[in-house]
């Protein structure tokens, strides 16, 4: 896919993660909407934006419910008169509790809940608008964690994120809209020094979300950082 001109969707912007990919992506020429559930974060990304020279569409998301993120697209769709080309699905993963922790059941539940509930949400509008626009389109979930040292609760969502991935590149498939996925390795060390590295994950996960967008066969498949 031809990223220039093509619209694209970041979730989560107010992050780090998520304002590198808002300017990295304006950086090529896309048209890109920045949202997050935190406005505060939103406005400083916009503002980063703006000082680089990228006007970007910024859209402050109420909650993760069908009815809200429907109306974002739609949003899209009348800002820019097209819907959505590419999504990049970015959700900052809290780890889930394992079976020895400490944590209630109810936790992991609410847990689980919000990042099924925040993936599928998006990645569900986004795919009603390709297929009644009759788009070819990307999907790209993305899931970044807090601290590497947590990583053993991390894996059980990355687990699902990559079920969810292969299960919808299958779905979507039919349609020519493709379905990948990026996620934190399972293979960190405890003694790892997540924030010094973290710049280099950064330009790490940015390259390969290029990569799985430019490139027309990759579909169905998850990528480590």
């Amino acid at each position: 896919m031809v990223i220039r001109n093509s619209v694209v969707l970041i979730t989560s912007a107010g992050t780090i993660l998520g304002k590198t990919l808002a300017l990295h992506f304006a950086s090529l020429g896309a048209k890109v909407v920045i949202t997050d559930k935190r406005a505060s974060r939103l406005k400083d990304t916009y503002r980063d934006c703006l000082a680089a020279g990228f006007n970007v569409c910024t859209y402050a998301l109420p909650d993760d419910s069908q009815e809200h993120v429907d109306s974002l697209f739609y949003y899209i769709e009348t800002y820019y008169n097209q819907g959505v080309d590419i999504l990049i699905n970015n959700w900052q993963n809290p780890p889930l509790p394992t079976l020895v922790s400490t944590a209630p059941a109810e936790e992991f539940s609410a847990q689980f809940s919000n990042i099924v509930q925040s993936l599928f949400s998006c990645g569900h509008a986004c795919a009603e608008q390709m297929r009644r626009n009759d788009k070819q389109g990307v999907i790209i979930n993305i899931l970044t964690n807090d601290s590497a040292q947590m990583i053993l609760g991390t894996e059980s969502t990355c687990s699902m994120v990559s079920g969810l991935t292969k299960s919808w590149a299958k779905e979507l498939n039919p349609f020519d809209i493709r379905v990948g996925a990026i996620l934190p390795s399972v293979h960190h060390c405890s003694y790892d020094d997540y924030q010094h590295s973290f710049a280099n994950i950064r330009q790490d996960v940015i390259r390969n979300t290029e990569y799985i967008v430019s490139n027309d066969s990759f579909n169905g498949r998850v990528m480590s950082w």
